[in-house]
Order: C-alpha cells, then structure tokens, then sequence
C-alpha cells in the first residue's frame, strides 16, 4: 500500500487527501475533479484484483433511502475511516459503492 501511495503521488502526480486510514490511502488530481483511494487487501476485502467503483455523493442517506426504497439491494450505511459507505450490487454482481463525509 505505501510502496502504491509513493509511486501515485511521486511519479504520477496526484495529490494526497485526508481520507486515510491504516489500510486505505485516499488521492485526488485534476484540481479536485478526480478522485479515487488505494486499499489494501485483506481477509476484510474483496480479493486483490477485484474492482470496486465508489461514487462520491453529497447526501448519502438521502441516497440510500432512495435507492432502498426502489429495492435496488443496499447494505447498511457503514462509517470507514475515509467516510461513509453503503453499497449496491448490480446484476451482474458488480459492487457500486456510494461514498459520502
């Protein structure tokens, strides 16, 4: 995880953000617009290589009560070190994670 965070922010340019923890490494580029975190995998994660895609929104239980009223399969809101999470899994069994403060 360290050995990531170096290479993304040293050679690729992108910017540290407070959404850290001890597994978690949170960046940000493109003057803010783009924004994305590093995990480390552990027996508490999906498999390494597996691909989650967050969603960063301003309201998230309004969110979630949204979505869990169209029975769209939600988990509980969780609070992370870097936010809070709920998510939702496609058809397809893709995990979409919204993201919120």
């Amino acid at each position: 995880l360290d050995e990531s965070f170096v290479y993304f922010t040293e050679k690729l340019g992108f910017t540290p953000s407070s959404r850290n923890g001890e597994v978690f490494r949170g960046l940000s580029g493109n003057e803010e617009k783009i924004g994305f975190g590093l995990n480390l995998a552990s027996n508490d994660t999906p498999p390494a290589g597996t691909v989650e895609l967050y969603f960063k929104t301003d309201n998230l239980p309004e969110l979630h009560t949204a979505l869990t009223a169209k029975d769209a399969g939600t988990t509980s809101i969780v609070r992370m070190p870097f936010g809070s999470i709920f998510t939702i899994q496609t058809p397809d069994k893709h995990a979409l994670v919204m993201l919120g403060e």
